[in-house]
């Protein structure tokens, strides 16, 4: 359950809600391709830290995620489109899968697709990339569940930093954009019911994406034995690039 959920969540990423018909080049802007630059053989290591709540107390596991690209295509559609394999071990570099899973990046005009293993397409970049870029990144899907009682409704994605150098761990990269995927607090803080999602991906010109954090809390309210307790399926992910290449 645990690998199936950093799968689908690493997938994050529905159609823009502003209509671009400017290029980014009259406009005098980056594109969304140099951030996300793809070719056949491409390798990307990250650090994954993966908590979830199971039976009220939070189990947090630390793993490695080698993402390869292995191929392209073009789909139905006429666009140019990488497949991505993932394999996840431990920090030691034991596999802790039997098997890889697999996802692929279309290109499109004004934006970039992520479409995981189960057809669910994330639009995790667009044009243009400006401040006042806001988009629904969540497609037809935006009904599923991320745990028991919180779903993908009503995320809005939008550039919240342009241009600006970023630190993963001991790197840093002189130029990037982050993209606030999902950021509210349903409910009231404290002895009552509330929700907390957060999430968060942050890319590299020349290179990808280099963090991601996702947040999803549902705090449960006391019931008489406990006080106010994390409900089980709640989780943080984040994920720092180690290396590429």
């Amino acid at each position: 359950m645990k690998y199936c959920l950093i799968v689908l969540l690493f997938s994050i990423a529905g159609f823009s809600c502003k209509k671009v018909t400017e290029s980014p080049s009259t406009l005098g802007l980056a594109d969304i391709t140099s951030y996300c630059p793809m070719k056949v053989g491409k390798v990307f290591i990250y650090r994954m830290d993966s908590s979830t709540v199971v039976r009220g107390n939070f189990q947090t596991s630390y793993y490695l995620a080698k993402d390869t690209v292995v191929n392209t295509f073009i789909d139905n559609q006429g666009r140019t489109c990488y497949t991505m394999i993932r394999y996840l071990s431990d920090t030691l570099g034991n596999p802790v899968q039997q098997n890889p899973q697999s996802y692929y990046i279309a290109y499109d005009k004004n934006k970039i697709e992520f479409v995981d293993a189960n057809n669910r397409r994330y639009i995790n970049l667009v044009n243009p990339i400006s401040l006042f870029t806001a988009w629904s990144g969540i497609g037809d899907f935006d009904s599923v569940q991320i745990n028991n009682t919180i779903s993908y409704a009503g995320w809005q994605f939008q550039y919240t930093s342009i241009n600006q150098p970023y630190t993963v761990i001991d790197s840093t990269f002189p130029n990037t954009i982050t993209v606030l995927q999902d950021s509210a607090i349903t409910g009231t803080l404290g002895a009552t019911l509330y929700t907390d999602i957060y999430s968060t991906e942050v890319y590299a010109q020349g290179v990808g994406l280099i963090y991601k954090q996702i947040t999803a809390l549902s705090n449960q309210p006391p019931n008489g034995q406990t006080g106010s307790y994390y409900e089980d399926g709640s989780f943080m992910l984040e994920l720092n690039l180690v290396s590429y290449k």
